[in-house]
Parts: C-alpha cells; sequence; structure tokens
C-alpha cells in the first residue's frame, strides 16, 4: 500500500482538481484499488466525487480523531465512481475545523492518524494507495496526514505566488520533520494550469529546475489548463472518462506514468 498526499500552501493551484484526476488516471488499471480521503474542510474533493459534505449523519474523517475505535468499514464510501468501481473514499465535513481546534491539546497529535491506520492495517492492506487532498496549510489535520504518508506531492500553478507557497511549504515542512523524527517525504512537484504561451511559464520550469530542493522532484509533464479540467468537478468523473483523448488526459496519464515509475504512486 503506498500512501500520498497532495499539498500546497497556495490555494487555488489546481491542487484537488489535480488530486482527483491523477486518482482517475491511476484507477484505469483495475489491478489498482484506490481510497481517496478528504482532509479539507472545504470538502472540495467530496464534492467532485459528488458526495453532500454537509450530511451530519455520514461519518467521515472527523470521525477518525473523535472516535478511535470506530471500524473502517463505516467511513468508507464505497464505488465512489461508477465508471471506476475501484475507487471508494472517506468523505470530508464542513466541521473539521472545528477537530482541529480540538486537537491543539492533545498528547502526540500529530500521530493520530497514523495510530489508526496502524491499528486497522488488515482492513486498510486491501488497497494498493491511499490518497488525501488537503487544505492549504500545515495545522493539526494536515501534520497528521503529511506525518503518515510516504509521499508528498506539491502542486504549483503559474505564479510567483506558487513559486513561494512551494518554497514555504518545503521550508516549514523540513522544520517539522525534525521535531517528528522522520525523513523528508516531499516527493514530487507538479505544475498544474500550464500555458506555454505565457513566458513565466517556461521561467517557472527554469527556476524549479535550478533550484536544490526541486531540481529533483520537478515531474517532467506540466498538466494544461483547460476548461474540461475544470468541468471534471462538476460532472464528478475525472478527465481521463469524461473526455480521455483530450490533451489534459493525456498529461495526467503521462504524469501517473512517471510518479508510478518514481515509486512515487
Amino acid at each position: 500500500m503506498k500512501t500520498i498526499a497532495f499539498g500546497t500552501l497556495k490555494g487555488g493551484t489546481g491542487k484537488t482538481t489535480t488530486c482527483f484526476n491523477l486518482a482517475g488516471a491511476l484507477a484505469l488499471d483495475p489491478n489498482n484499488k484506490i481510497l481517496l480521503v478528504d482532509g479539507d474542510p472545504q470538502c472540495n474533493l467530496t464534492n467532485d466525487i459528488g458526495i453532500d459534505c454537509s450530511d451530519m449523519n455520514r461519518n467521515n474523517i472527523r470521525t477518525i480523531f473523535e472516535n478511535k475505535k470506530i471500524d473502517p468499514s463505516e467511513l468508507i464510501v464505497k464505488g465512489a465512481i461508477d465508471e471506476l468501481p475501484n475507487v471508494d473514499i472517506i468523505p470530508s465535513n464542513i466541521l473539521l475545523i472545528k477537530t482541529e481546534m480540538q486537537l491543539v491539546s492533545i498528547a502526540g497529535r500529530e500521530k493520530l492518524l497514523a495510530n489508526y491506520f496502524s491499528k486497522n492495517s488488515d482492513f486498510f492492506s486491501q488497497y494498493t494507495h491511499v490518497i488525501f487532498d488537503t487544505n492549504p496549510n500545515l495545522g493539526v489535520v494536515n501534520q497528521n496526514i503529511f506525518y503518515f504518508v510516504d509521499s508528498i506531492i506539491l502542486v504549483s500553478d503559474v505564479s510567483l505566488n506558487a513559486i513561494q507557497g512551494a518554497e514555504l511549504f518545503s521550508f516549514l515542512w523540513e522544520e517539522n520533520i525534525e521535531d517528528l523524527g522522520i525523513e523528508n517525504n516531499i516527493k514530487a512537484l507538479i505544475i498544474n494550469n500550464f500555458d506555454k504561451r505565457i513566458n513565466l511559464a517556461k521561467d517557472l520550469q527554469d527556476y524549479y529546475l535550478s533550484e536544490e530542493e526541486f531540481k529533483d522532484i520537478l515531474v517532467e509533464t506540466p498538466i494544461p489548463g483547460s476548461v474540461a479540467m475544470k468541468d471534471t468537478s462538476l460532472s464528478h468523473l475525472p478527465i481521463v472518462v469524461l473526455q480521455p483523448q483530450h490533451q489534459a488526459a493525456i498529461a495526467v496519464r503521462r504524469v501517473v506514468k512517471e510518479l508510478v515509475s518514481r515509486e512515487v504512486f
């Protein structure tokens, strides 16, 4: 089982859309069984799948932190995408922000999620990939996710703010891992919403390739910006299902192939 989280410290980079679409491309291989986990109280990944995150009766990622004994099967929405029945999800909930505040005073708070997955490893071992979406911060819930996963994938768009967001994330996480006693697990950086007609786009690639902390993790294929990618949220279908021959779908499949070759996926 590989565990992966998508992260950023800048909103609007298309992180959730990238997460959703890469997971969809990964699920094209029927040998893969994917568990998506939405760690964002804005519930964007949950909404992309087509699940109502305002349902207060549905178990979600918040339940893990508040009821450590819950059976994991009670958290899962199975077969969340009809066309890709090998994709399940643990949804989020808008009250996750309340959980964030409650965790601040708990001892060992950064390891609660890892402990839960460890205690229920027999159940979670059915999945080849567990993929987390997060929101742009390094709060306690995100620290739990980033501590647990094998690999963090940063997502940048074509902007100077995105560069600063990636640099700040890298800097702050390196400080965190010293305290947590783990190795740096930032394994990939994807450029999203790429438009080669914009001068800054090529400059951005060159900048990341020139920086020691990013040059070895930059994914070779950028994902082009397109209306079709934005439509995936409305259709609740990844681009590889919605428009499999679209240039963005081709790019997404290439990114997945590269991440598989790097053993991130």
